[in-house]
């Protein structure tokens, strides 16, 4: 992790997004994911270079109790996550901001997002609590995630009657592919055209895109089938569209993967990718598609979904 990071800092790179709860899949009954957090606060403190860089981490979605989301053989009871979400009332949100903090050895968040949509607390509360962290100064800006359009306009509402700080970025999944109309994937919310259409009309907004490989699909039929999440994608307007990637990116040389990033890196209005890796190998070829321009005429057809 220390090579990679010390990689993307030296290549120019300074936005590190985390959360409070990466990655407590991984762990057992223990676990409530601090490792992430603890890891970027000891990178940071050793390499003197937190004022460099820009960090985003995330609060709501860490478990209230690990061990009642898994069985007794340690397997995850998805069902029961989303009722152990500590969420978004004021309480949380002091204590998750002093958890992380803490962790990541900082006094101060740069990029502060809702992790998940809590619709049993009042956005009133969780904004007015957020407010308090920006005057406090332990906040810089506030964001959200896995939310619905018409949620963040609310937000904006409230935020502007109350003189509160308002969301500057959304992250939400968003790929070259999308999953089929009406799919439940319980918090996990893709792009619809409802987000992009509120994007395009409010330039304070920024779309972070979180998965946008969807694990590395992009590079085989072997990885498409072996995704758990495949059969949500699985219709005829994906297929089409794998198509496309596997045809342009034969003939450009490089990997599905990349083309995939090169051509959110050029969509309007900009999009920023979050960029997830599992080795150092996968890193690279994230971060080299950085290099690769796409001509006009290959984002039309990219754009269109279906090869000419």
């Amino acid at each position: 992790s220390y090579a990679i990071l010390d990689d993307f800092v030296a290549k120019g790179g300074n936005f590190i997004d985390t959360a409070n709860c990466y990655s407590w899949w991984w762990g057992d009954s223990e676990d409530y994911g601090d490792e992430s957090e603890n890891l970027l606060g000891e990178w940071m403190s050793l390499r003197n270079n937190r004022k460099d860089i820009f960090l985003a981490t995330k609060f709501g979605g860490r478990l209230v109790d690990p061990k009642k989301v898994r069985d007794k053989n340690g397997e995850i009871l998805w069902d029961k996550v989303p009722s152990n979400y500590e969420g978004s009332s004021a309480e949380t949100i002091r204590n998750a901001i002093e958890g992380s903090l803490k962790r990541l050895k900082t006094d101060y968040i740069d990029l502060y997002y809702v992790h998940v949509d809590d619709r049993a607390v009042d956005f009133e509360e969780t904004l007015s609590a957020l407010n308090n962290l920006v005057k406090e100064g332990k906040v810089k800006h506030i964001a959200c995630s896995n939310i619905r359009a018409w949620r963040i306009s609310q937000a904006k509402e409230i935020s502007k009657q109350s003189g509160y700080p308002m969301f500057k970025a959304v992250q939400q999944e968003y790929s070259y592919i999308r999953p089929s109309i009406g799919a439940d994937r319980g918090i996990t919310l893709h792009v619809d055209d409802d987000l992009m259409d509120y994007i395009k009309s409010n330039k304070d907004m920024t779309l972070v895109a979180y998965s946008p490989l969807l694990k590395g699909i992009y590079t085989s039929e072997e990885k498409r089938k072996n995704y758990y999440g495949w059969d949500f994608f699985d219709n005829g307007e994906s297929i089409e569209r794998v198509k496309v990637i596997e045809k342009m990116s034969n003939e450009m040389g490089i990997s599905g993967n990349q083309l995939v990033l090169a051509w959110i890196l050029q969509l309007k209005p900009e999009i920023v990718p979050i960029l997830g890796f599992s080795s150092i190998e996968q890193y690279k070829e994230n971060i080299d598609a950085l290099d690769i321009k796409l001509t006009d005429e290959q984002m039309k057809i990219l754009n269109k979904g279906k090869l000419l």
